[in-house]
């Protein structure tokens, strides 16, 4: 069970741009911050819906949003906004064998209680850590890495063990095919074949 996350997948980054061109995307996605809107914290069927919706094609306009989900433009444009506040996040991923880091492994790593929150931190800066949990179990970190070759696997725990001499690898494994990632159905090489809508309980 994950009591925490100090870093996952939609805030990793390939690191192909430079900071000029990072600065250019940023100022044009913080044009329209949205404001919060009062008394609408807890999801509904609308919610639920919307998240459903764009889980299939995160690209969906409003107009095809607010049709599919039988609710108004405007309706629909004000749950996002909420959405997005909550903690909802839009996201780009990529066929990971097209990106230079092919191989994914995962560590299940323990460190002393009062340390559990600076390591995670320290972790969600490394640039191989694609995702960082805190876990209730044997071990209190999962921390899932991409990795350039299987060497890297050693190379890696070697590094940490460096940086965080506290930190112990209790085990490790290598992820030979992710078969399903955040919904979508992979082929072998990667890319979405099939998609199995994210629903809320």
């Amino acid at each position: 069970m994950s009591t925490g996350v100090s870093t996952e997948g939609s805030r990793w980054r390939l690191r192909s741009l430079d900071a000029a061109q990072c600065a250019r995307i940023e100022a044009a996605t913080t044009l329209d911050t949205p404001t919060v809107v009062a008394g609408e914290t807890e999801w509904d069927a609308l919610d639920a819906r919307l998240v459903e919706l764009l889980s299939t094609d995160g690209r969906m306009s409003l107009s095809r949003l607010a049709t599919a989900a039988d609710a108004g433009v405007t309706t629909v444009r004000r749950r996002l906004q909420s959405l997005l506040l909550s903690g909802v996040s839009l996201r780009c991923d990529l066929a990971r064998p097209l990106s230079g880091w092919p191989l994914s492994a995962v560590y299940f790593a323990s460190v002393p209680g009062r340390y559990l929150e600076e390591t995670s931190r320290v972790l969600a800066g490394v640039r191989e850590v694609r995702s960082c949990a805190i876990t209730a179990g044997p071990n209190n970190l999962v921390i899932d890495v991409w990795l350039r070759e299987l060497a890297d696997v050693h190379s890696f725990e070697a590094h940490l063990s460096r940086q965080l001499p506290r930190l112990t690898i209790g085990d490790r494994s290598v992820v030979l095919r992710t078969v399903k990632h955040m919904g979508r159905l992979l082929g072998e090489d990667g890319h979405c074949v099939g998609v199995v809508p994210l629903r809320l309980p």
